[in-house]
């Protein structure tokens, strides 16, 4: 996942931030004294402050600075023009939606509960000004009259898109409806806001006895000492849960702590679910859709909840066979360790296809898991962007939030790229899954892209392959950001491409995670012993099995986030929920468990979670290109950087894997690694 999807006017523009083309720097314009004070705003970065009132002072500014850049491209008269209207606008986009970024990331990282609740009480603000940018005649009527005769391919292209944004936007509407879409829009991000809030803060407590953790390695329980109750306490984090279902041989264990983790943000999420699903269907039926998930698929690559929904079932048919044929012998092998088993549960998917994988292929994940810690996966992830794309990775010298945090900048030769911070395990009040956060956007000439990754491994001792896939695919979203952070507009950029193609470069370098060749170079046990080539090619013998069914999960979670979002919200959330797991999962529904409350895709993603599924099949078309080449071939990896990751959204995204392709996209790499067992 990725955070990336927090676009630059909140929640209404559905605009972005900037892409690259390397080209040699041109003579820098004339700076006006609106783009001075707004370049001399975003030079700062507050995201180390420690005092409330800071933030508040900073969002102050902005929501200031903003205001002015707003009333100023009102005001403009005479021609319209690309150098001087569009630009203005880009502006206004860098100042709020920039300001947006660096506030949501204080909401979810600082150390002082304080300063998080400062910087949430500022995002409802920004969020209206957003919406009032959004839904500002005046500007629209000033880019709608930009003669697009003589513009380049990219600015049309960028021109066209902003201009339907607007219109998604309602802006074309009455005075009225313009006022009530501005009051639907500060709900929704107030409502989204504390639905992803109940679930950082519900850390969980889930009481074991010391003998309930039978199974598991030898390092996890020596990181999970009894209390003065003798009792073992464990949180709702990934290091906590995450070894629980991969080794814990005893099944009552895995089903308590799954319960637990299950609950999370439950009950609170009920009411902020349901208001968040009710006021985006009362904006899409404002804005003259049927449901919100018209709305927001209008201008996807999908074009249409019905072909989601279409597409869902392509996948599932496909799929469907090879989880029917793991499932039946994952359950033979199930009972011969425990015959009282009668039908597999979800608790007992991850435990069961390691015990599976160990006695057919020879692979045991507690010895994958020695070769990996973060320490040395971070150096195998630079390492490897360094092969592929000529990424030349430096310590940045500059304040951090937490002393647990990294600062770093990427270079290309001598050029700054840009810079980023690493936050990757977890702590008190900290955001809990894994996501790429932008905060600054990058335009050539103007500024570098800034970023920071966040995500919750083991900050010391081994770590599971698994979490090594997951750190190298957000690292992706990285340096999609910062590769497409040097065009000429911020309004072109990674957050400018549609959003169910944005996964695909991330889920394509995950395939990096299973080459020995990349994993040789940092994967190695305490001893200093680099992991085995025959140990990798057993990992990858063993690697498919499970994956069909792991898709028909994410088809499930997919057919949640459609079917909450293409009716109206008057239907109960937990038997909705339920009944869609159940149509596409091979896992039944856990009694008493109300998944849908720690869901939260429900509110980043809304309706298209389908994303990470429709990308994943973009994917692995792009990966044809290199398994023909060679993994790490750097011609057809630097070709890619050019013409997939540097363009941002200043084209079209079909347009993107066409170029890389040389031919549209193909689902057939997708369909045929389902069919693999």
């Amino acid at each position: 996942m990725s955070n990336r999807l927090r676009l630059t006017l909140a929640a209404v523009l559905l605009a972005g931030t900037a892409a690259s083309a390397y080209a040699a720097p041109k003579a820098k314009p004339a700076v006006s004294p609106l783009d001075a004070e707004a370049n001399a705003f975003l030079a700062q970065l507050p995201v180390t402050e420690t005092s409330p009132a800071a933030i508040t002072a900073r969002c102050d500014a902005a929501l200031a600075l903003g205001t002015k850049a707003e009333k100023a491209l009102e005001a403009r008269k005479g021609a319209a023009t690309i150098a001087g209207d569009y630009k203005s606008y880009d502006t206004l986009n860098l100042i709020v939606g920039d300001a947006n970024n660096e506030m949501y990331l204080v909401s979810q990282t600082s150390t002082v509960k304080e300063v998080r609740d400062a910087a949430e009480a500022c995002l409802p603000r920004l969020s209206d000004l957003g919406t009032a940018i959004g839904l500002s005649r005046p500007i629209y009527d000033r880019l709608a009259a930009i003669p697009a005769k003589g513009l380049d391919a990219k600015t049309a292209f960028t021109l066209k898109k902003q201009l339907t944004n607007y219109r998604l936007s309602g802006v074309d509407k009455d005075d009225d409806t313009r006022a009530r879409v501005k009051a639907l829009n500060t709900e929704i991000t107030e409502a989204g806001i504390l639905f992803e809030k109940n679930i950082r803060d519900d850390k969980g407590d889930i009481a074991l006895k010391p003998e309930e953790l039978k199974g598991l390695p030898q390092d996890y329980i020596d990181a999970h000492k009894p209390g003065a109750d003798g009792l073992v306490h464990i949180t709702y984090d990934y290091p906590d849960v995450i070894p629980v279902f991969d080794f814990a041989d005893i099944r009552e264990t895995r089903k308590k702590v799954l319960a637990g983790y299950s609950n999370r943000g439950w009950p609170a999420n009920d009411a902020a679910l349901k208001t968040l699903l009710e006021k985006r269907y009362e904006l899409a039926q404002v804005l003259g859709y049927p449901d919100y998930a018209h709305l927001i698929t209008a201008d996807k690559m999908i074009g249409s909840p019905e072909r989601a929904a279409k597409f869902l079932d392509d996948v599932n048919a496909a799929a469907k066979p090879g989880a029917d044929a793991e499932n039946a012998e994952l359950l033979a092998f199930a009972r011969t360790l425990d015959p009282s088993i009668e039908r597999l549960e979800r608790y007992d998917n991850s435990y069961m296809s390691n015990k599976l994988r160990k006695a057919k292929y020879d692979v045991d994940a507690a010895e994958v898991r020695q070769y990996f810690t973060l320490s040395k996966s971070r150096s195998g992830i630079f390492a490897l962007v360094h092969d592929l794309f000529g990424a030349d990775i430096r310590p940045w010298n500059t304040k951090v939030w937490s002393p647990d945090v990294t600062a770093w900048e990427l270079y290309d030769g001598n050029r700054l790229v840009g810079r980023f911070y690493l936050d990757l395990s977890p702590r008190a009040g900290k955001y809990n899954h894994a996501a790429q956060f932008p905060i600054r956007t990058g335009v050539e000439g103007r500024q570098v892209p800034v970023g920071a990754l966040v995500t919750n491994f083991p900050a010391t001792g081994p770590m599971d392959h698994g979490d090594v896939t997951t750190f190298l695919h957000e690292f992706g979203h990285l340096i999609h950001d910062m590769y497409s952070g040097h065009t000429q507009y911020g309004t072109q950029s990674m957050g400018a491409l549609q959003w169910d193609f944005i996964e695909a470069p991330s889920q394509l370098l995950e395939e990096w995670t299973w080459n020995y060749d990349t994993l040789k170079g940092f994967a190695s046990n305490d001893k200093g012993e680099p992991i085995p080539e025959a140990l990798v090619k057993k990992m990858n013998a063993g690697r498919h099995f499970g994956e069909p069914t792991m898709w028909k999960g994410q088809l499930a979670y997919s057919a949640v986030s459609l079917n909450f979002y293409d009716r109206k919200p008057d239907f109960d959330l937990a038997s909705t929920y339920d009944e869609q797991i159940a149509r596409y999962s091979m896992f039944p529904p856990m009694p008493g468990t109300h998944s849908y409350a720690a869901f939260g895709h429900l509110n980043g993603y809304s309706a298209i979670y389908y994303t990470y599924v429709w990308s994943k099949a973009i994917a692995l078309d792009l990966f044809t290109k290199f398994q023909a080449d060679g993994m790490r071939n750097p011609q057809t990896a630097m070709r890619y950087r050019k013409l997939v990751l540097e363009p941002g959204g200043s084209q079209d995204a079909n347009v993107l894997i066409e170029n890389f392709l040389g031919r549209p996209l193909s689902l057939e790499a997708f369909k045929k690694e389902l069919q693999t067992k």
